[in-house]
């Protein structure tokens, strides 16, 4: 009994293993056709009951490898600008902007997977390919390896191989809901879109690597 319990949980593992490689070529299939990606996006957090409690818009650009733009309309409006080395952080209400190192953290945030490098998604997260949900979308499943992730889970969602979503969810069962329009890929982007120039009059906040 021993041994079929043994022989079951290697069988088990086994297509669990060929499942995730499975999984990750076709996610980073997918990834790879996408140089530049620019969009609009709506973002709804909601609790573990279902409860909405933040709502928000604005536009994204991301470019390979490591430049994004990211803005949130308001009222809760905010900038983040990385170059792939260094990020900022813009908050008008407050009237501050910080500065950090782009952090291996800070490179796992689930849409910088739009601009960072597609060859590693299997060395940050196990990938599963889920049943097809309805006709012609894909949906990926993934799950950090990392102990220090932001979220537990990471599902993205593809209609005619073009991302249109993604969700995640975090340690409390909070549910992150993004959902993307105006989608355009591959189209040319000046990398002078992604470096941030400093409001006069702003409180700079520079954070050690």
């Amino acid at each position: 009994m021993k041994l079929l319990k043994l022989l079951s949980v290697a069988a088990l593992s086994a297509a669990s293993m060929m499942a995730n490689a499975a999984g990750v070529d076709t996610l980073s299939g997918l990834l790879k056709n996408v140089e530049t990606f620019t969009a609009n996006f709506t973002q709804t957090m909601r609790s573990q009951s279902g409860q909405v409690m933040q709502e928000v818009t604005g536009t994204l650009k991301a470019k390979r490898p490591g430049l994004f733009y990211w803005k949130t309309k308001a009222p809760l409006e905010q900038t983040i600008v990385t170059d792939g080395q260094q990020v900022w952080i813009y908050d008008p209400d407050l009237e501050q902007v910080t500065i950090q190192h782009l952090s291996q953290q800070l490179s796992n945030t689930p849409a910088l997977l739009l601009s960072g490098e597609v060859g590693k998604i299997d060395e940050q997260y196990q990938v599963e390919e889920q049943p097809e949900s309805q006709p012609g979308q894909v949906d990926f499943l993934l799950r950090p390896k990392g102990v220090d992730s932001l979220f537990d889970t990471l599902q993205l969602s593809f209609v005619n191989d073009q991302l249109v979503s993604m969700k995640l969810k975090d340690s409390l069962g909070q549910q992150t809901s993004l959902f993307f329009t105006g989608v355009s890929v591959n189209q040319t982007i000046s990398e002078k879109a992604f470096h941030f120039e400093i409001p006069d009059g702003v409180d700079v906040i520079r954070e050690a690597p």
